[in-house]
């Protein structure tokens, strides 16, 4: 097993943390993640080299393609039913997800698989870089936040980067 930095691991340990993540940026994660994770195993290569890598991968057709990593997810969230069975409670980050998120995360998953499963390399690498990209400029946006929230500042999480930029 590859270990990881430390920027890496404080990056690990403030996204299961944070709080308020939209439906799409929950799926969105699990891709920047398992680039992340790549790149991090392989000596951190330029970003191009690692998506191209990443969207070649049997991984990539056996997790992404077949919706398997995503399907993992919600069944993890749909373990913890909330006391009064109104909903879902995420014990890392301390919230609570409706009936109505996980039919919106069903339906998000749906429409990424269908757009991860194109043949055409240079879609699948646009595709990948859209995604995280998006989880991305999200992320930086949550953490800006939260270096501003005094009660947060003392947080070993809580630091402005991401271990692997796409945008700069």
């Amino acid at each position: 097993m590859v270990k990881h930095d430390v920027e890496i691991r404080r990056y690990l340990a403030w996204r299961r943390k944070v709080r308020g993540k939209p439906i799409p940026i929950r799926l969105y994660e699990l891709i920047y993640v398992g680039l992340v994770m790549l790149w991090s195993k392989t000596g951190k290569p330029p970003l191009r080299n690692t998506i191209y890598q990443f969207i070649e991968r049997k991984e990539y057709e056996e997790e992404l393609i077949s919706g398997q990593l995503f399907r993992k997810l919600i069944n993890e969230i749909k373990e913890n039913f909330c006391e009064d069975k109104t909903g879902y409670y995420l014990s890392d980050s301390k919230e609570q997800l409706t009936n109505k998120d996980i039919i919106q995360l069903e339906e998000e998953k749906d429409s990424i698989v269908k757009e991860l499963t194109t043949n055409n390399s240079v879609e699948r690498y646009s595709i990948v870089f859209k995604f995280c990209e998006l989880y991305q400029s999200w992320a930086l946006k949550k953490k800006a936040q939260q270096e501003e929230d005094i009660t947060k500042q003392g947080n070993f999480e809580i630091y402005s980067k991401l271990p692997l930029k796409i945008i700069q």
